[in-house]
């Protein structure tokens, strides 16, 4: 109640904190997260609220299916708010389809909010056109009262952003109304900002900012911190434009203050660019040279965050990486097997050397016990002549006994040290064969993974080939015969006339045989729905393989009704993302997504796989292959992948709009 109709964000936060703490059933504490996440990214508290819907994700996933859908639908798609407004689009998109994927599965109002925000995405990269039809497609009927009136603030941003400026004051005024009689003081804040640019935009600035500073007093009082920065940065710009420059800088320092606590790139981007501009007005170019510095370094800090990562309703492009790059990695990599073959080789020579020098020490063992032996059987000659003797000499006979008993102790104790050496030989063999059977145990892992792999390119590449064969002989030879019989016909049918209708017939049927021979190459796809042919095909390696992979399809009727072309080239990137992720990264599981929306498709594939770093490396024949794909069907293509984050490749592709 604070936050929806009060709008007290601090208080209505306090509250919920105090409920979580009442021991609530699980999805209660899944929706009191929620709405703490809602008042967070309302209030400008922007770290804290994606914390909040990030933590939430994991209790989302406990629940039953049929609210869990409901859950993630609006949990992403305040996340997608919280990235859009902390200047991360490509998040803020990936989360806003997540979204929308489960919306479609709950409800249309769900996906009609979705695709508003969408716009409103759009809108910030200044794609003014492509929010604007983003916005038409959200059908009124299915849009609540609160977003019907961000809808006409939205669309009067887009009149004012493209030079209608009376569709843009009529889309404000009809905001105007509604926010007064709902009594939203955060969409006022809102309104009072759009009138302001369009007095600017006029040149009426005395009439910008009395309409800046009722925004400013009006967000300070619901505590949207954001609106209040925002005011603040235009309100410095009016008066900057008044000649009133000294007037701007008090409400600059005020915004920069919020935005030490608040970072946003976006923000401090105009933040430095208004102070650099004052400063010249007032007279102090080493200030303004200072801050002119500062905007050319956040340029730069949002160039390499943003590299090959250019937005326009996520047509995605990206370089491709210099042949010398690939010639160097190829190096390295032979490199690297033939220090391997060479450490193999030295590990072959060690055991060999242990082997023979443990034999050797075996062999001196054995002439050591057969020096002692010869020995013994001397003392026992002696023995027996001492025998002899004792019978004259009682009185030495014990000292012989004795002398007995040490030559049978010196014996023994050799003997005990050949059990002793003999018994670790055995231990050591056992260990080493224990190591080995290992070591074998995985080569045999990594064999069969290969192994499963060629099962599968050789089925496919199989059928591809009787395919292709078969449309040849149908092309070449029987459409080459049917050819050659024309040709005699032609020089006959001016003799006879009849003949006429049989070559008609005759041209006919090459007409078939070549579309025949055209349509086996493509067979596979034409056989089945595309978006069924993906799954099966995703199920039959989830089967063989460790992996377990997800796919959603959004707009399946109008993936399976695109171009026969398209689609082939999509199960091949599909085929080769899926191979390389099995050979490659070491991954657990695969997310797939396959969006497609009126005038363009758009394929998402993640996995928590190892990684890699893609600036430093080039592309290998898998990522090669996917590019020329792309390439051919006009799309474009962008690989996100850190060391130990997994891997994101996003494609988009355009199509030509459907007509009805």
């Amino acid at each position: 109640m604070l936050i929806d109709q009060e709008q007290n964000y601090q208080g209505g936060i306090k509250a919920l904190d105090s409920a979580s703490l009442l021991n609530p059933s699980k999805e209660l504490l899944v929706q009191i997260k929620f709405a703490k996440g809602v008042a967070l990214n309302s209030q400008g508290n922007l770290t804290k609220a994606a914390t909040v819907l990030q933590k939430n994700i994991s209790l989302i996933n406990s629940c039953d299916k049929a609210k869990r859908t409901k859950f993630h639908a609006n949990n992403y798609r305040v996340l997608g708010d919280v990235y859009k407004r902390k200047g991360k689009p490509l998040i803020a998109m990936k989360n806003y389809q997540k979204a929308l994927t489960y919306s479609e599965k709950y409800s249309k109002k769900s996906s009609a909010f979705i695709l508003h925000e969408i716009g409103v995405l759009l809108l910030e990269k200044e794609n003014y056109f492509e929010a604007e039809n983003y916005f038409q497609k959200t059908i009124d009927t299915y849009l609540s009262p609160e977003l019907k009136l961000g809808k006409h603030i939205n669309l009067g941003e887009v009149y004012s952003k493209t030079n209608r400026q009376n569709k843009a004051k009529l889309q404000y005024d009809k905001a105007y109304k509604i926010a007064l009689k709902s009594n939203n003081n955060v969409a006022l804040c809102h309104i009072y900002i759009g009138y302001a640019n369009l007095f600017f935009e006029n040149k009426d600035y005395n009439k910008a900012i009395e309409y800046y500073e009722k925004a400013i007093t009006l967000s300070k009082k619901v505590g949207a911190q954001l609106l209040t920065t925002s005011s603040l940065l235009h309100l410095a710009i009016a008066y900057n434009k008044t000649k009133q420059s000294f007037k701007a800088l008090p409400y600059l320092n005020k915004a920069a203050a919020f935005l030490k606590k608040e970072p946003s790139i976006n923000y401090h981007l105009n933040l430095y660019d208004i102070y650099a501009s004052v400063y010249e007005n007032i007279g102090n170019y080493e200030k303004s040279i200072l801050y002119l510095k500062k905007v050319a370094t956040v340029k730069d800090s949002l160039f390499n965050i943003e590299k090959n990562k250019q937005f326009e309703e996520l047509k995605i492009t990206y370089e491709t990486k210099k042949k010398q790059q690939e010639i160097t990695l190829l190096k390295l990599q032979k490199r690297k097997n033939e220090l391997e073959i060479s450490q193999k080789e030295k590990a072959l020579k060690t055991l060999h050397l242990e082997k023979e020098l443990e034999a050797s020490h075996h062999q001196n063992t054995i002439l050591q016990l057969q020096k002692y032996r010869g020995e013994n059987e001397n003392k026992i000659i002696l023995l027996k002549q001492s025998r002899e003797l004792a019978k004259a000499e009682a009185s030495k006979s014990k000292q012989l006994k004795n002398a007995y008993l040490i030559g049978f102790i010196v014996f023994s104790i050799p003997l005990s040290i050949l059990f002793l050496v003999y018994y670790q030989k055995l231990k050591a063999q056992k260990a080493l064969a224990k190591n080995q059977k290992a070591l074998n145990a995985k080569e045999i892992s990594n064999l069969k993974k290969e192994q499963e792999l060629k099962n599968i390119k050789a089925s496919i590449e199989g059928q591809e080939k009787e395919r292709k064969r078969i449309a040849q002989e149908l092309h070449d030879a029987v459409g080459g015969n049917l050819a050659g019989i024309k040709l005699q016909l032609d020089h006959l049918s001016s003799k006879e006339p009849k003949l006429s209708s049989i070559i008609t017939h005759l041209d006919e049927t090459y007409n078939q045989v070549r579309h025949i021979s055209h349509d086996l190459l493509s067979k596979k796809i034409a056989d089945k729905e595309f978006t069924e042919l993906i799954k099966n095909y995703i199920e039959k390696i989830d089967a063989s393989s460790h992996i377990k992979i997800e796919a959603s399809f959004f707009n399946e009727t109008l993936l399976n009704k695109t171009n026969n072309s398209i689609q082939t080239h999509l199960y091949k990137i599909v085929q080769e993302l899926i191979n390389n992720t099995i050979k490659h990264a070491s991954a657990s599981s695969i997310e797939i997504q396959l969006n497609a929306h009126t005038d363009m498709i758009n394929l998402l594939f993640e996995d928590n796989g190892k990684g890699f770093v893609y600036n430093e490396k080039v592309e290998g024949i898998g990522l090669k292959n996917i590019n020329e794909r792309v390439t051919t069907i006009n799309g474009t293509l962008i690989i996100d992948s850190r060391p130990n984050h997994g891997t994101l490749v996003n494609i988009v592709i355009p199509i030509k709009p459907q007509t009805s």
